[in-house]
């Protein structure tokens, strides 16, 4: 009863996902893949048992391809405890090296090792080849036949199969564990996500001159507040859907939380404004926010900075600057697209440019906080790594859209307030100020960086300056 319980609430959960989050499930739990290729590997062993003692094609295989039933008991038995020590050991090592790794840079990194393809497809290999000649040594137990051709010959094609896979894993391996191929993939995954959730889903219905006059009826007092149902993580939201809703309705929706926030029970989730007296049916708009236990990225670019900023902290912690500086690199890119590809209103039409939803979305300047505050906090005292981090915003501020040049220097001043000028030497000061007239030069915050450095000098004596 227990168990058709939880596969009843499994089911349910998974028809209140959004269709991006149902298709990411067979890559999101490590047993469904695998289950997938046990699957195939048991259908092929029927029809290849139906083929070796239904129609007996050993008789048409050559003499020196065909074997007794002891040699293939024999040849089957080898096979079968090859196949389950290689995948025990394979995985057994590799998960070891994995969370050393992980330790050392980020607890996510495990779980990003475990559940990518490759990983997923390498360990259905190996199930699939070995259920397949353990049912082959199952069904040579049997003394209908003398004479076997397919069962063997295709149990060792398996277990060639699964050697070559495990060759390429552990290539694989060798390449995913370099840091800097690591964060390059966490990268493109990120670009995805920003690619999807923004210019896809957002981007085409952002509007940034919206209808005056109906901004100013949306107030407090004629809004209803609709209230969550339940605590979680909101980790997608169906934008299209809600948006096409609100038509039908002739709605207006302001979200209070955003993607990767959490939600607690009972709080406002989202408050509308409707022109009629009619009721709204509040569950068809529930039914448009998912919310579960845990983050996820199909939604949440934050979530996917956040990720980077943790190996950056982590490389700083472990004396590692060149793995700092190289996340930094990453996370300037991934600011680059985001500048490049919002613009930054929250406010969202239909197609007739009709206000329908105002949305809880983060400014630019907020971006630059969650990807480099923590990091700026933590490289505080190490000048390498700042100065490093005032040339990626530098490269941010050439690539950005002109519009968050104010917020890139105003970060840029933020990290020469926060930086300990007791660990700045004579060498470094030229340096430093060069980093920071190329960031005023970009931005064209001349008089301001003049003003900046005369408060450099009161904190730090005799800081050299740059004339521009």
């Amino acid at each position: 009863m227990v168990s058709a319980k939880k596969l009843t609430n499994s089911i349910k959960r998974f028809r209140s996902m959004s269709r991006r989050e149902q298709w990411q499930v067979p890559f999101s739990n490590l047993w469904i893949m695998p289950s997938f290729y046990a699957l195939g590997a048991t259908i092929l062993f029927a029809l290849t048992a139906w083929a070796e003692f239904g129609m007996n094609v050993h008789q048409y295989f050559p003499a020196w391809l065909t074997l007794d039933q002891s040699l293939t008991q024999s040849l089957l038995s080898t096979l079968t405890a090859g196949l389950l020590s290689l995948t025990s050991f394979t995985f057994y090592g590799v998960l070891t090296a994995v969370t050393a790794f992980a330790a050392q840079f980020s607890p996510r990194i495990l779980k990003n090792f475990m559940l990518h393809r490759v990983t997923q497809r390498t360990l259905g290999i190996f199930i699939g080849s070995f259920l397949f000649v353990l049912f082959s040594l199952l069904s040579a137990q049997k003394e209908t036949t003398e004479t076997f051709s397919l069962l063997p010959l295709m149990s060792a094609f398996f277990a060639v199969f699964s050697l070559a896979a495990f060759v390429l894993f552990i290539n694989h391996i060798v390449k995913w564990l370099q840091i800097n191929n690591m964060t390059h993939s966490m990268k493109v995954e990120s670009v995805a996500i920003i690619q999807q959730s923004l210019l896809n889903e957002v981007e085409p219905h952002r509007t940034a001159e919206p209808d005056k006059l109906q901004i100013s009826e949306l107030t407090e007092e004629n809004g209803h507040v609709v209230y969550a149902k339940s605590s979680g993580y909101l980790k997608t939201i169906d934008f299209e859907s809600l948006i096409h809703q609100t038509n039908q309705d002739d709605v207006v929706l302001k979200l209070h939380y955003r993607v990767g926030q959490y939600v607690f029970r009972s709080t406002p989730l989202f408050t509308y404004w409707k022109q009629t007296e009619e009721p709204l049916n509040k569950n068809n708009y529930l039914a448009y926010f998912h919310t579960g236990r845990m983050q996820t990225e199909v939604q949440d670019i934050e979530f996917s900075i956040n990720k980077f900023v943790e190996i950056a902290i982590r490389a700083l912690g472990n004396d590692d600057p060149k793995t700092a500086i190289g996340t930094i690199k990453e996370i300037g890119d991934l600011l680059i697209h985001i500048s490049q590809f919002t613009s930054f209103t929250p406010y969202l039409s239909n197609q007739a440019k009709e206000l329908r939803l105002i949305i809880n979305d983060l400014t630019y300047d907020e971006y630059l906080y969650t990807g480099l505050a923590s990091i700026r906090h933590y490289a505080r005292g190490n000048v390498v790594v700042t100065l490093a981090l005032l040339r990626v915003v530098n490269a941010i501020a050439q690539g950005a859209h002109d519009r968050d040049h104010s917020a890139i220097w105003d970060f840029a001043v933020y990290t020469v307030h926060g930086f300990e000028y007791k660990y700045m030497h004579h060498l470094d000061e030229q340096k430093f100020c060069d980093a920071l007239y190329e960031i005023a030069n970009t931005t064209d915050r001349h008089e301001a960086y003049e003003e900046l450095l005369d408060w450099i000098n009161q904190q730090c004596p005799g800081f050299s300056e740059k004339e521009a």
